[in-house]
């Protein structure tokens, strides 16, 4: 009897967890952008992507239209501009470090959403 309490209570905890770990739904264009745009930041602040750039050697800024669709996935970055000690591998690795990013918050499906942003490297 204690054990069917005990794995009934532990059920309803994880429940009460994932309920609230559903992600954003954001279904218009500045919603979805400034959304985007914070997560990005919070990206190029995390230590491991600091790391890879001081060691890499990547400095300067790039410029990308980012177009994310459904399931908050990145559908295409089109490269616009890069400043004067930029490097195309710097350009390389922010196409690599977006391309497997996945935002955590939903779409509208079937939309697709379009942003600018610029990374910034050290």
């Amino acid at each position: 009897m204690k054990t069917n309490i005990t794995i009934t209570l532990a059920m309803l905890l994880l429940g009460a967890f994932s309920a609230n770990a559903q992600k954003v739904y954001h279904k218009d264009q500045d919603a979805i952008q400034i959304a985007a745009i914070s997560q990005l930041d919070e990206l190029m602040q995390e230590e491991k992507v600091r790391k890879k750039l001081a060691k890499e050697n990547i400095h300067g800024e790039y410029t990308y239209k980012i177009t994310v669709r459904e399931k908050s996935k990145i559908a295409s970055m089109l490269f616009l501009s890069k400043s004067s000690d930029a490097s195309m591998k710097g350009q390389n690795y922010f196409n690599y470090l977006v391309a497997k990013h996945k935002f955590d918050f939903k779409t509208p499906k079937g939309n697709f959403y379009t942003f600018e942003y610029t990374f910034k490297a050290p």
